[in-house]
């Protein structure tokens, strides 16, 4: 059973809830003296901590986000995208959100997975997308500034950012739109929930204000779309003369991914399951294929 960010939880007792999660849980008005079930999410993300809290008939997902800036997330921003997007009606509904605790409502689905990114999937994620692409509200950061704060926390941590990555930031942000919508920059099918009748994106720790290409951009990369198959997600999408935009954002996504696994190799190393250096090499490596356009700015 996923909660609202997409993770399996399994049945523990109350008894070996972390002091953090009944702490949080206390402060939410309302729940100060709330006869609750929780139970602890086995999915844990990489970045937060996640319950099923119940009480009778009534469900929700209690999302911690852990204190270490390990990306330089900033939890209010997270809070402004979450209700934004609940607004928007792609997101659950928040019943709370404040000092980095998101209290929402129980979505009761599963988290997709590759396999869901297929002809029908990627249809249906262009409708999501559509949907979730409204005016960005005021305060959110950039893709650039976020690309810029998470080069800054792996550099603080002793990381040498490669050469030629301020000159590649500056083309990037010389790109950014005039007219930014809610952008949520990772679109991955673990953030996406489908409860069989319609789809919900969550997790909006790293959303922003932009162009909503890079969202298209993530799903295309992740489906492996062809030429044919990006357009048939652009004309879903309702912008079938974007296959420009979406290709200069397919390009973006190389400078997110690898600041963003730079910044994780430097907190956590690469000797676990996945190798952040790596990876983080491998993105960087593909930048030199930078947009035309940009290339002669």
């Amino acid at each position: 059973m996923p909660t609202a960010d997409g993770a399996e939880f399994r049945q523990d007792p109350i008894e070996s809830m972390t002091s953090t999660a009944r702490r949080a849980l206390a402060e939410i008005p309302g729940f100060e003296n709330a006869d609750v079930m929780l139970e602890r999410a086995a999915g844990q993300s990489l970045n937060n901590e996640l319950w099923r809290v119940s009480a009778g008939s009534r469900v929700w997902a209690l999302r911690i986000g852990q204190p270490a800036n390990t990306l330089g997330q900033d939890r209010d921003q997270e809070a402004v995208a979450t209700l934004a997007a609940a607004r928007a009606g792609v997101s659950p509904a928040v019943a709370n959100a404040g000092n980095g605790v998101l209290l929402l409502d129980w979505v009761e689905g599963r988290t997709l997975s590759d396999a869901d990114f297929d002809d029908d999937g990627v249809r249906r994620m262009a409708r999501l997308l559509r949907a979730s692409h409204v005016p960005a509200p005021r305060g959110l950061p950039t893709l650039s500034d976020r690309v810029e704060v998470m080069l800054s926390c792996a550099a603080a941590r002793g990381a040498r950012v490669p050469d030629g990555l301020e000159s590649i930031l500056r083309r990037a942000r010389a790109g950014e739109t005039s007219a930014p919508v809610l952008t949520h920059h990772d679109v991955w099918p673990n953030n996406v929930i489908d409860d069989g009748d319609r789809l919900w994106l969550v997790d909006w720790e790293f959303a922003g204000a932009g162009d909503g290409m890079f969202d298209l951009a993530t799903v295309a990369r992740a489906a492996n779309l062809d030429t044919d198959g990006e357009h048939a997600l652009l004309e879903e999408y309702g912008f079938p003369g974007g296959a420009h935009r979406l290709a200069e954002a397919r390009w973006s996504i190389g400078l997110f991914e690898g600041a963003w696994a730079l910044a994780m190799h430097t907190a956590r190393g690469s000797d676990g399951g996945f190798d952040f250096a790596r990876h983080a090499s491998d993105m960087f490596a593909g930048l030199e294929n930078a947009p035309a356009e940009w290339l002669s700015q």
